[in-house]
Parts: structure tokens; sequence; C-alpha cells
């Protein structure tokens, strides 16, 4: 790939934003930040007009919606309105709670993969694994 690949992350919390950003940055990323639905997806929209498409969207699930309403499942929504205009873009969830039917849920509604808040190694290999990046 002659240019680092262009990830979108979204995520309410500020300082979970900022330190995957950083994180993500630090493996030699592009990385655009959005702290809710309606952000994440204009500017998903805006890289798609561009031309600049993003290699892969990071989502949190427990976010306000579309609508400003705090959801439990909201990147779900986000998911499935990415997937449904770019359905080869891969979307990676990811949420505070470890559960396999929240997981399951989201590789339902067509995310790549899932992974827990915090857990930066396993994150960075479904990143790698997602991408094709892995050796």
């Amino acid at each position: 790939m002659e240019s680092e690949p262009k990830i979108l992350l979204v995520d309410d919390e500020e300082n979970i934003l900022r330190s995957v950003a950083k994180t993500l940055f630090r493996e030699g990323f592009d990385v655009e930040t959005a702290t809710g639905n309606q952000a994440a997806y204009e500017l998903f929209q805006e890289a798609q007009d561009e031309g600049e498409p993003f290699n892969l969207v990071i989502i949190d699930l427990n976010m306000p919606d579309f609508a400003g309403n705090e959801s439990k499942y909201a990147g779900l929504e986000l998911l499935e309105r990415l997937k449904s205009e770019s359905p080869g873009l891969p979307v990676i969830a990811n949420s505070a709670w470890d559960e396999v039917e929240t997981a399951k849920k989201c590789i339902d509604k067509g995310a790549a993969d899932y992974f827990v808040k915090g857990r930066n190694d396993e994150m960075l290999d479904k990143i790698q694994k997602v991408l094709g990046l892995a050796g």
C-alpha cells in the first residue's frame, strides 16, 4: 500500500477517542475521528465524495444515535448505514462489554470484527488482519 491506511474512529468518549487515535497514529495509520453517528456519517460521505474513502471504520456501540439520543446500540445504526452505501467497507465494532451476544449482533449486521475497549494489542491485530496487513 503506497500510503497509510485511512481509518475513521468513532467514539463519544473523548479520552478513549484521543488514546486510541494516538495508538493508531503511532502504528502509521491516517486517522480521523468523530464523536457520534451524524459526524461520522458526514466524514464518511465527504471522504467518498473526494475520492479518498476510508479503508476501515472503527465504531463504538454505545453513543448517541442519529437523533442524538444515547443508545446502547447506536453504533449498529451507523454500521448498517455505512454498509448499505459501501458494502465492501470493513467496519470493526468495539464496546466496553465483553458479551458474545453483542459481538454476534455486530457480525450479523456486517461488521468485519469486534473487540472490547482497552485491549489495544487485540485491536491492532484485528485491524492488521482486516486490512490484509498481517504478516
